[in-house]
C-alpha cells in the first residue's frame, strides 16, 4: 500500500474507531495518520519545488487543510473523553496541548494564506479550545478560554461570513474580500452580511460565554447541585468529493489556420460554449467567449457539491419520567460541507491553468503527431485517399487522448467519514438519567439516544454522532 493510501485508511480507520468508542486505538490511527500527512506533505513541497511533479492534479495526496485540521481535533477529542473516564490528569493535558498544536498548524496556515478569502481559521478550534481550558481550571486557562471565545466572533465575521451557511450574501464577500481591511466593521455589515438565524444562535453563543467568564470568579454555591455540561454534535456524512469536467482553450491553434481547420473538422474537438467552467461556476474568469474563438479540450478537477445544508436545530431533553426539562438551539460550530465544498474548488481553480497548459501542451503533440499522418495519407484531397487518412488520423489521435485522459485523472481522495456539522451546546443539569432529541421541525425529529449525567463541579463534555 502507497503512503497516501495508508494516509487515507489511517484516517478512516480512525474515525470508525472513534465512533465506535475505542479511543486508544482511535488516537493511535489518528497520531499515525498525523505524522504521515506531514510527511506527504513535505514530499510534494520539495517535488514542486524540483519542478519533478508530472501531474499536480493527482499531487501526492496528504489532506486538505481543513482534513489536517479536523485530525487535531479528533485527537484532543479523544484525550477528553478519555480523560472523563480514567481521570487522569495527563490525559487532561493530552488534550490541551493538542489545541495548542491545532493552533499552531492553523497560525502557520494563515500566514501562507493572508489576504485571501479561503480557509486559513477554524471556529471549531476557538471554542472547543476554550471549553478545553476551561475544563483545566486554573485562573491562567480561564483567562485564555475567554480571549478565545473572543477570537471566535472575529473569525466568524472576518472568515465564516464566505459560507452561505452563515451569510446570505457570501459571494459578494468573497468577491470583494481583498477591499474588506480598507472598510469599518460597520461597513462590512452593512454592505457585504445579510446573517442568517444560524450566525445568529452562534452569535448569541458566543456573546454568553464572554459575559459568563468576563465576570468575577465565585464559588458555586451549595445548593446550585446543576451539572455544567457541554454536547459535541456530529451529524451527517460530508459530501463526495467528485470529478467535474472542465475545458482549455488551445489557443495557439489560432495561428496555424490549417492546423485549426484540421482539428475541428476531422478531429471535432470544438466544446460547447456552455463547456468553459473551470472550477465551477464560482471562479467567475471570463473564459466563455474563448469557446467561441478557439478549439478546446476537455479535463477533470475535483468538486464537491455540497447539497445537504444545515438548519436550525433545536435540542429538546426530557427526564426519566419523559419529561420534557429543556429546550434550545443548537449552535452550528462547524460547517464542514461548505468549508469542504470551497476548500476543493479553491484548489481546483489554483491548479487550472497548470493543468490545462500541461494538458494542452500533450494534446498540442499529439494534433502535431495525427496531422502529419493525416497529410502523409493524403489528407485533404478529394477521393478515397483523403477518407483514409481522415480515419487514419482521427484513430491515431483518439488513442493518444485517450492516455492523455487516464493521465490526467481528478484527484477525488478524501476523508469520507467526516461529519456534514459540528454542533456544540452547553447545558446545566441535575445529575440524573436524560433521553436527548433534536427537533428540527414539527414533524422532523431526531433521537440521540440517553445520556446519564454525573454530580460534577467541573465541567463534563458529551459527545454524540448522528447520520
Amino acid at each position: 500500500m502507497d503512503k497516501d493510501e495508508r494516509l487515507l485508511a489511517l484516517m478512516e480507520k480512525g474515525m470508525l474507531l472513534h465512533a465506535k468508542g475505542d479511543l486508544e486505538n482511535s488516537s493511535k490511527a489518528l497520531d499515525e495518520a498525523r505524522n504521515l500527512s506531514d510527511q506527504l506533505y513535505t514530499v510534494s513541497a520539495s517535488k514542486k519545488a524540483e519542478k519533478t511533479l508530472l501531474n499536480d492534479n493527482f499531487d501526492v495526496f496528504y489532506g486538505e487543510i481543513y482534513e489536517r485540521s479536523m485530525l487535531h481535533f479528533y485527537l484532543s477529542l479523544n484525550a477528553i473523553l478519555s480523560y472523563q473516564k480514567t481521570k487522569s490528569r495527563e490525559d487532561l493535558f493530552r488534550a490541551r496541548a493538542e489545541v495548542l498544536a491545532w493552533d499552531s498548524f492553523l497560525a502557520t496556515i494563515k500566514e501562507e494564506r493572508l489576504g485571501k478569502s479561503v480557509y486559513k481559521n477554524d471556529l471549531l478550534l476557538k471554542i472547543y479550545g476554550a471549553k478545553i481550558h476551561e475544563m483545566i481550571e486554573t485562573r491562567e486557562d480561564r483567562q485564555i478560554a475567554l480571549q478565545l471565545y473572543k477570537d471566535a466572533r472575529d473569525v466568524l465575521f472576518k472568515n465564516y461570513n464566505t459560507y452561505p451557511t452563515f451569510n446570505l450574501n457570501y459571494k459578494t464577500f468573497k468577491e470583494d474580500f481583498s477591499k474588506l481591511a480598507n472598510l469599518t466593521t460597520t461597513e462590512v455589515k452593512k454592505k457585504y452580511i445579510v446573517e442568517s438565524d444560524l450566525q445568529k444562535n452562534i452569535q448569541e453563543y458566543l456573546t454568553d460565554n464572554i459575559e459568563r467568564l468576563s465576570k468575577k470568579e465565585s464559588k458555586k454555591l451549595l445548593k446550585d447541585i446543576k451539572t455544567p455540561v457541554t454536547l459535541i454534535l456530529e451529524k451527517g456524512i460530508i459530501a463526495e468529493k467528485v470529478a467535474d469536467k472542465s475545458f482549455y482553450n488551445l489557443e495557439f491553434l489560432s495561428k496555424e489556420p490549417l492546423v485549426a481547420l484540421f482539428v475541428a473538422d476531422v478531429l471535432g474537438l470544438m466544446p460547447t460554449p456552455n463547456s468553459y467552467n473551470p472550477g465551477g461556476a464560482f471562479l467567475g474568469i471570463g473564459v466563455a467567449s474563448a469557446a467561441l474563438k478557439f478549439v478546446g479540450v476537455g479535463f477533470e478537477l475535483p468538486k464537491i457539491v455540497n447539497t445537504n445544508h444545515p438548519q436550525e436545530q433545536i435540542l429538546v431533553v426530557f427526564d426519566k419520567n419523559n419529561k420534557e426539562v429543556l429546550r434550545k438551539n443548537v449552535p452550528l460550530v462547524n460547517p464542514m460541507g461548505d468549508i469542504a465544498e470551497e476548500a476543493v474548488y479553491e484548489s481546483s481553480a489554483w491548479t487550472y491553468t497548470r493543468v490545462g497548459f500541461r494538458l494542452a501542451a500533450k494534446h498540442a503533440t499529439a494534433i502535431a503527431a495525427s496531422y502529419a499522418t493525416y497529410k502523409a495519407l493524403g489528407g485533404g484531397r478529394k477521393g478515397e485517399n483523403n477518407f483514409l487518412a481522415k480515419n487514419a488520423a482521427v484513430i491515431q489521435y483518439i488513442g493518444a487522448a485517450k492516455f492523455i485522459e487516464e493521465s490526467e485523472k481528478a484527484d477525488t481522495r478524501y476523508w469520507s467519514t467526516l461529519p456534514n456539522e459540528i454542533r456544540l451546546i452547553d447545558l446545566n443539569l441535575i445529575p440524573g438519567f436524560y433521553h436527548f432529541e433534536i427537533s428540527i421541525s414539527p414533524t422532523e425529529k431526531v433521537s440521540l439516544g440517553d445520556v446519564e449525567i454525573i454530580a460534577s463541579d467541573s465541567p463534563i463534555l458529551v459527545n454524540m454522532r448522528k447520520n
